[in-house]
């Protein structure tokens, strides 16, 4: 599965990258910034994570976890924004 149709499939995917792009934040700050409850988006963030498009900064610590977006993670949104709003 390409990396541009896992986040064509998932609007909310693509929310979490936006959310992302602006500042490292934790599940629940993403959550409140795309309208979703934290467990919702540990899912998205371990899907993202996997494709490697977001990464965890603090991965030891269980409580507060940041998250941030990589270059990957920047250069598919950018991709997938361009490819769907035009």
């Amino acid at each position: 599965m390409s990396i541009i149709s896992l986040l064509a499939r998932s609007k909310k995917r693509i929310s979490v990258l936006k959310s992302l792009e602006k500042e490292d934040k934790i599940p629940t700050k993403i959550g409140k910034d795309i309208n979703d409850n934290s467990n919702h988006v540990s899912k998205y963030l371990k899907t993202l994570k996997d494709a490697e498009l977001v990464e965890c900064l603090n991965e030891n610590d269980k409580r507060y976890r940041f998250y941030s977006i990589t270059d990957k993670g920047k250069y598919y949104l950018d991709k997938v924004e361009k490819e769907y709003n035009d």
